[in-house]
């Protein structure tokens, strides 16, 4: 479990994979944005689903009691995804957005602030889909 900041009444972000990618997607949108905060990565290296989604509960309740929870998961089969669905079907201020890629948490750091939690899921699920091309440049 990596926390990158404690958020206080805000939208913030758990990013569960498997292996080190939510640790590098992270770090990688730190080379861009700079220090990001309340922006959290979970691992499934050595977790069982419920250990993931205890871990995954654990920064919920670290957050304030006001906080919404975008749980961006690298895809909903396997263990990260049924730890999500476990963590969300308990609690009303998590949403689920599977398919995490780059251009999603960057999408996630640039709106959190201007766009509702209702909205915000599938906000982000477009600019994830938007972001995937298959290139042919030949036609370019």
């Amino acid at each position: 479990m990596t926390f990158i900041g404690i958020s206080t009444k805000m939208i913030s972000a758990i990013v569960v994979t498997h292996g080190k990618l939510a640790q590098e997607f992270i770090a990688t949108a730190q080379k861009i944005y700079g220090n990001v905060k309340g922006v959290y990565a979970v691992s499934n290296d050595e977790h069982t689903p419920q250990t993931l989604a205890s871990e995954i509960d654990t920064i919920i309740e670290h957050a304030g009691h006001d906080d919404a929870f975008i749980i961006m998961v690298d895809f909903l089969g396997g263990s990260c995804g049924h730890a999500t669905l476990s963590v969300e079907r308990r609690r009303r201020n998590v949403r689920i957005v599977s398919g995490v890629n780059l251009p999603m948490l960057l999408a996630f750091l640039n709106k959190r602030a201007d766009v509702s939690f209702e909205r915000l899921p599938a906000e982000l699920a477009a600019r994830g889909r938007d972001s995937i091309h298959a290139v042919d440049t030949d036609q370019i």
